[in-house]
Order: C-alpha cells, then structure tokens, then sequence
C-alpha cells in the first residue's frame, strides 16, 4: 500500500512494517482491529481495516469510540470493480453493528471520490511532528510596534 501512496525508501518501509505488525497484532487479540479482504479466486485483490479507538466524549457523538477505517488497499489490475466500496460498506454495517457512532479515516486521493459517494464528510485536521527529520520549532510570530 505504501509503495503505492508515498515515496519512501525500502528501508522505511521495512522498519515501519515491524512496528506496524506488532501494533496491529496486539490490537487484533483485544478485538480492536478487523479486517475485510476481498478475494477473487484464490487471490487476495483488496483490504481495509477498522481500528476502534478511545476518544473523548463530543457533542452530537454517540459513546466514547469510534471506529477509524485505515489501510484501504485495492490492487492496481482490480481497481473500478466496486472492491473498496464493498469494503468500506462492510466496514460500516461492522461498526453499526457494535453501536460505534461515527467512523473516521485519512482519505488519500485515490479513496475520496469513494468515501464522499459512501457519505463520508471532509473536515480539517492540522498535525505537527514533535520528533524525527520532520520536527520544526514553533514559529514566533514577528512583533510590531508596541501598542499604545
């Protein structure tokens, strides 16, 4: 999936799988990770997961979860068959199911289109690395004449 969406290194990818793998393992046996496949034959064509997280209560927000539909992945030669929809149909009836209120996810440009159709909403996020190559200091706003 990676190496479809973002150019990174081979060796990026590699390491960020080995904590990938741990971090889902663990979530799987609480039973706050499934996934949904698609096959055609005997050949896996896409996937997504739904990861239940904690979040603080909202306004307009049923409980205390939500569900966060991630790693969306459809094989280039089985793109436009209906696989990803099916998927994240899937994937809502799922959290429907368990009483999860609202359903979150990161669209990619390739998913939007999908995700809006299926009545998903944009809304604004803003993030910031606090560590790594990424991290930049905070900026300080430039100072003008004092006020009188």
């Amino acid at each position: 999936m990676w190496e479809e969406v973002a150019e990174m290194p081979v060796h990026s990818l590699d390491a960020a799988d080995r904590v990938y793998r741990r971090w889902a393992r663990a979530r799987i046996r609480s039973g706050r990770l499934v996934g949904f496949i698609v096959d055609e034959g005997d050949t896996s064509v896409a996937s997504g997961c739904v990861w239940v997280m904690s979040v603080q209560p909202r306004p307009r927000w049923k409980g205390t979860r939500a569900a966060y539909l991630l790693s969306m992945f459809t094989e280039p030669g089985h793109r436009g068959k209906g696989h990803a929809t099916r998927i994240v149909r899937a994937a809502v009836s799922w959290a429907k199911a368990r009483g999860i209120g609202v359903m979150l996810l990161h669209a990619s440009r390739f998913g939007e289109p999908i995700y809006r159709r299926e009545g998903f909403e944009p809304t604004t996020e803003m993030r910031r690395f606090l560590s790594g190559p990424r991290a930049h200091r905070r900026r300080t706003p430039k100072r003008g004449p004092p006020s009188r």
